[in-house]
């Protein structure tokens, strides 16, 4: 549930599948409230000054599994969240200020990924390390430069965590993803893996939202050519 001050955005990219934006106001989450027992437990393996982001993340993602009409815990296998079965989902953090969380129960989706920043995050210099030469022809100084910059960086993070949820033949790195605002398609973006990257068939949804100062993507791998 969410706790005093804590704003919860959720939005639907496709059918069955849900995102959700925790955006916390002065007070934030409270660290364990309200999470699974299972949760919680896991929360103690977690260094204290990490505590309260794990906590608003798991929060993101009873939210979206609420509104998939399931239930958690969400618990952990490796590095990566480990979602209820039947369920894909992916988690984020912004460091003690927002959470998000992407799932989905469709059969055709074959991996998510999520990615909460803040703009203004990244400086100039790194603009060479993530964005390929198309992207750093389109990244310029200023507040629409920087804001540019954080969804292209958001996005790439993003598609990072759904690809490798898959058997790649090797691990993607920021120049494998181009990352192209879609005039034509509202929040969408146009991503363009690099070649042979991903398996055959596999195909790309990308959208961005902004709320405040906060850049939120969303990034869908879908298997063959399931519904919409």
């Amino acid at each position: 549930m969410a706790s005093t001050g804590t704003r919860v955005l959720a939005v639907r990219p496709a059918r069955g599948v849900v995102a959700v934006l925790r955006l916390p106001g002065a007070r934030g989450d409270a660290e364990g409230e309200g999470l699974h027992p299972e949760e919680r437990a896991l929360m103690r393996g977690v260094p204290p000054a990490r505590h309260r982001d794990f906590a608003a993340g798991r929060a993101a993602a009873a939210d979206a599994l609420r509104l998939l009409g399931r239930a958690g815990p969400v618990l952990r296998e490796g590095r990566r969240p480990r979602f209820p079965a039947g369920t894909r989902g992916s988690i984020s953090h912004c460091r003690g200020a927002a959470a998000a969380c992407l799932a989905a129960t469709r059969p055709d989706v074959s991996a998510v990924g999520v990615d909460v920043e803040r703009v203004g995050r990244l400086s100039q210099e790194a603009a060479g390390l993530v964005c390929t030469p198309a992207e750093l022809a389109l990244v310029r100084g200023g507040a629409a430069g920087a804001r540019l910059l954080t969804v292209l960086f958001s996005a790439k993070e993003a598609f990072y965590k759904a690809a490798t949820a898959l058997d790649l033949p090797r691990e993607p790195v920021f120049q494998d993803l181009e990352v192209l605002p879609d005039a034509g398609n509202g929040n969408g973006l146009r991503l363009a893996p690099a070649p042979g990257l991903l398996p055959g068939g596999c195909t790309v949804r990308g959208q961005v939202r902004h709320e405040g100062p906060y850049v939120w993507t969303t990034v869908l791998l879908r298997a063959g050519d399931g519904p919409r």
